[in-house]
């Protein structure tokens, strides 16, 4: 974002950086973003309920299970530019839990 100002000698333009989000448990920095989606994995049906920390991620997801509605149920963890990374239908279909769907995801990442 850029922020535009009047000055004697013309506009000014100054680069701004975005505030880092903050973890909506801790207060610290956030790594992640959670969320409801529906059973596909697009970005169009996501509703974002917070940021988290990774290590606060399975206690999101497990504050999220049964919070939708409709089709927009299944807790879903995304980068910070709001991109989907784990979908916990995937996990549902594959016989798991949200949660350890999640740390085998996160297992493989990091």
């Amino acid at each position: 974002m850029e922020i535009a100002s009047k000055t004697k000698k013309g506009i000014k333009k100054t680069k701004v950086s975005p505030q880092p989000q903050k973890c909506s448990f801790s207060g610290s920095t956030a790594d992640f973003y959670v969320g409801l989606s529906g059973i596909n994995d697009c970005n169009a049906n996501v509703r974002i309920v917070g940021a988290v920390r990774s290590d606060l991620v399975e206690t999101a997801i497990n504050k999220l299970l049964g919070k939708g509605s409709d089709d927009i149920k299944w807790p879903v963890v995304l980068d910070m530019k709001k991109k989907i990374l784990f979908h916990s239908h995937e996990a549902y279909q594959k016989g798991t839990s949200a949660v350890l769907g999640w740390k085998a995801y996160f297992s493989k990442v990091s």
